[in-house]
């Protein structure tokens, strides 16, 4: 049962930990309701026909008890297991339907499961004052409650089934045996399928008992979720120093470049892209830096130093700055725009030498 202070629901880790170690929802009512269920069915199917089988065996066996000398235990033994073959038949697919059933129903409840955890020795199952409070838990009281349903059931049914046939019942002994046997069989069948049925219900009302436990006891805290959180992403204070390591390395890169920029594009005063342009080396200008407000100031400030030409282009500016990534060539679409840029840089140098 889940702590008060459990109240966020597992999470796909937690359910997988729990399966691994063999805990998954499980009603052991519902496979031997099913089992039981068709057992019923399948014996009233093959009654009668297993009845003449052994009769006719039975008969066989007696006519030839006289072609036995000397009768034995050996000779016994087999004429009864001759008679009693179309029963053998009947057990055999009987059994074969249970195993059958039982693991489908299973299967059907949580799946595939293979572990041995349920296997290991535990304290607390052997810790009598874990015992003893086992003794006031609910699953307790849910099962004294099965157990009074069942009762209740059974004496209903049978109460129901003997008052609906006392005609038949009162007339056993004015019938043949042939006759009593089917009358006693279909009475026995009739209180069979219903508490069969009954079992049914009551198995499946189990297994949404038994995983609305499982659900229960899986549930988790709020530090529980975040501790397993951290566990599977990584600490959070660890990575936001990750993330602030990498934007300041990548920041010091970009400023490295700026003094080899070709020319600083500005808006002029919240943004600024750094292109860089060698005609031998490049098919177009690339974007080494970039930045809004502080940022932008400060390779304002880096260019002066270096005598980058600043040119002001808001447009341009803008749109290198949203359209292009870092380290990136600028697109076809603005090579006109970058190149008028670019030739009125080289013109004002060619000026500036001459």
């Amino acid at each position: 049962m889940a702590r008060p202070e459990q109240t966020e629901k597992p999470t796909p880790k937690r359910r997988h930990e729990a399966r691994q170690r063999g805990q998954v929802p499980r009603s052991q009512e519902l496979p031997g309701s099913v089992i039981f269920f068709a057992a019923v069915f399948l014996i009233y199917g093959f009654f009668e026909r297993a009845l003449a089988a052994v009769e006719a065996s039975v008969r066989g066996a007696f006519a030839h008890i006289g072609s036995h000398q000397e009768p034995t235990i050996h000779s016994a033994w087999l004429l009864m297991l001759q008679a009693m073959e179309p029963i053998g038949l009947l057990l055999l697919i009987l059994f074969g339907v249970a195993f059958v059933l039982g693991v489908v129903a299973n299967v059907a409840q949580f799946g595939f499961v293979f572990s041995f955890k349920p296997l290991q020795p535990s304290f607390s199952k052997i810790n009598p004052i874990t015992g003893f409070g086992r003794l006031f838990s609910k699953q307790i009281l849910v099962n004294l409650a099965k157990q009074i349903i069942k009762l209740a059931a059974v004496v209903i049914i049978l109460y129901q089934s003997i008052s609906q046939n006392l005609g038949f019942l009162a007339q056993v002994g004015q019938t043949t045996p042939n006759s009593v046997v089917t009358i006693v069989a279909s009475v026995v069948f009739t209180i069979a399928w219903k508490f069969a049925l009954l079992l049914v219900v009551v198995g499946l009302l189990d297994y949404v008992w038994m995983r609305y436990q499982y659900e229960d006891s899986l549930k988790m805290t709020k530090q529980e979720v975040k501790d397993e959180w951290r566990q599977s992403e990584g600490n959070p204070e660890a990575k936001a120093a990750l993330k602030r390591r990498q934007r300041e390395f990548a920041r010091r890169r970009m400023m490295s470049a700026v003094p080899r920029a070709t020319v600083v594009v500005t808006n002029p005063t919240h943004y600024a892209v750094a292109l860089e342009w060698n005609e031998l080396e490049m098919e177009a200008p690339v974007v080494s830096a970039k930045g809004v407000d502080l940022l932008a100031k400060r390779i304002r400030q880096i260019a002066e130093e270096n005598g980058v030409p600043i040119m002001e282009n808001p447009p341009l500016a803008r749109t290198l700055y949203e359209k292009v990534e870092l380290d990136q060539a600028i697109p076809p679409n603005l090579y006109a725009a970058v190149a008028q840029v670019i030739a009125f840089v080289f013109k004002l140098k060619r000026k500036t030498i001459a």
